[in-house]
């Protein structure tokens, strides 16, 4: 009962809030057409701006994928990441997420096809993916967007804040 009252709440809320601005903006005289054209144009322009920046971090991606450089890595760091409690099963899925979401993504699927959604490595993927950011890429779209280019103390914060996220995960996963 209340699933189809939501689903019906969703069908129309998009449209609900479209129309809600629509009149709000001319209850209060605006250039309704003419401000959406603005900030359309505003919009494109920042999209080109930003995108040479998320070409070269998939370009970088797909790099490191290809190459072998992700096996070798997880190869390399395997010792670390067992010392440190996190399963090798997911030290992949550890490597990508601050830069890819979506590759991410994928890894979280597969984990979860091969290893079960209830599984400690299904359920430390998938709070994984939904608690840790995409610390690259927020950087490469925020900073190349405005053009700041001293990153240092933004990317350092991001990490530790994508550290904690990590064994936060392992360890609310372990008590549920």
């Amino acid at each position: 009962m209340i699933t189809s009252v939501l689903n019906q709440i969703s069908l129309f809320f998009i449209p609900g809030i479209i129309t809600l601005v629509i009149f709000f903006g001319i209850f209060k005289k605006a250039p309704v057409y003419d401000l959406f054209i603005e900030g359309t144009k505003d919009g494109l322009k920042t999209a080109m701006e930003i995108l040479p920046f998320i070409i070269a971090i998939f370009i970088g991606i797909e790099a490191l994928v290809s190459s072998g450089a992700m096996q070798f890595l997880e190869s390399l760091l395997g010792p670390v990441f067992q010392f440190f409690g996190i399963p090798k099963e997911l030290i992949s899925m550890v490597l990508l997420r601050p830069v890819s979401g979506s590759g991410s993504l994928v890894l979280v699927e597969k984990i979860i096809s091969q290893y079960g959604p209830d599984s400690f490595i299904g359920r430390s993927a998938s709070v994984m993916v939904g608690s840790c950011e995409t610390i690259f890429y927020v950087l490469a779209v925020y900073f190349g967007a405005t053009s700041v280019k001293n990153i240092r103390h933004a990317f350092s914060a991001g990490m530790v804040g994508y550290i904690v996220g990590i064994f936060a995960s392992l360890l609310a996963c372990m008590y549920i």
